[in-house]
């Protein structure tokens, strides 16, 4: 898939057990941003996916992240917290103005 600007991709929030609902959801051209079980300091944490690294990474560069925060695990993903995380979870659907 050729990297599409994250601003035209749809985002979309997943709960804790909605993880193959967001990778799915990634896969498919969105950005997912799934809740982490992990509270950093007793905040919720949020894993951010997308359907490939260069979108990933361009989607990071507009929330503020530089591509040395991208997680080459299993599933690419930035680890989301804070100021980062309120940015992202207000480009969700759905998500109050």
């Amino acid at each position: 898939m050729a990297s599409m600007s994250p601003h035209l991709l749809r985002w979309r929030r997943f709960g804790t057990r909605e993880v193959r609902e967001a990778r799915a959801f990634a896969a498919a051209g969105g950005i997912a941003l799934h809740a982490n079980l992990f509270k950093l300091h007793g905040h919720e944490t949020f894993h951010m996916l997308g359907p490939d690294e260069a979108t990933l990474v361009a989607a990071g560069r507009e929330l503020g992240l530089p591509q040395q925060r991208l997680h080459r695990s299993r599933t690419l993903h930035f680890d989301l917290f804070g100021e980062t995380l309120a940015r992202a979870l207000a480009r969700c659907e759905g998500a109050d103005a």
